[in-house]
């Protein structure tokens, strides 16, 4: 396989965050989001507190898949790791989206997954785990992702509870399509279930 343009992938990382942005999937600097350049070890993750909103190629930093940086003005986000342990488990795996989803957050509390009402979803993500871990951004995370990946052989989203959505796919375009996805369906679930409990 060719492997693509360095370039090639810093602009649709950059697309994918400011697209994120644009449509409210995540406000603020928070978030993250990277991809790996077919063929190689490098891997480019935004940086730490840089906005999705204004994310430039001086926001990216390269590391490689051992965690060492590579290039880049800042320190990567404080979750390298963590996106780090998808690519290692997952080779299929070339971009990763992050963010701090609400409808999402609000269902991880009381699922063990998110349910895929809608045929589209269902279709498309399959299913939702929920990934509950009293670690954050650590190796405590580390650890609880390879086990949801080893029970979850494909799993192409879950949310971390109290967090936020993560999202794998063979591209970070893919990625970033998937959390929006996910928000829906949240956002879905939760009005079913708000109707469900309503007096008729």
């Amino acid at each position: 396989m060719a492997v693509e343009p360095l370039e090639d992938v810093k602009r649709e990382v950059i697309e994918a965050a400011r697209r994120a942005y644009a449509i409210g999937l995540q406000t603020g600097n928070g978030g993250n989001l990277s991809s790996r350049v077919p063929g190689t070890d490098r891997v480019l993750i935004k940086a730490s507190g840089e906005s999705f909103g204004e994310c430039t190629p001086g926001s990216l930093v390269a590391v490689s898949l051992r965690g060492e940086i590579l290039e880049g003005a800042g320190p990567p986000s404080r979750e390298v790791l963590t996106h780090l342990a998808v690519y290692n488990a997952r080779p299929d795996v070339l971009g990763i989206f992050h963010c701090h989803a609400p409808w999402s957050i609000a269902c991880a509390e009381f699922a063990e997954d998110i349910p895929c009402l809608a045929y589209h979803a269902a279709a498309k993500i399959g299913c939702i785990p929920v990934l509950r871990t009293e670690g954050h951004a650590d190796r405590v995370v580390v650890e609880a992702v390879q086990d949801l990946l080893g029970r979850h052989p494909g799993v192409k989203v879950f949310v971390q509870a109290r967090h936020g959505i993560f999202s794998m796919a063979g591209s970070i375009r893919l990625a970033e399509h998937q959390a929006e996805l996910v928000e829906e369906t949240a956002k879905i679930a939760w009005l079913v279930a708000v109707r469900s409990r309503a007096p008729a």
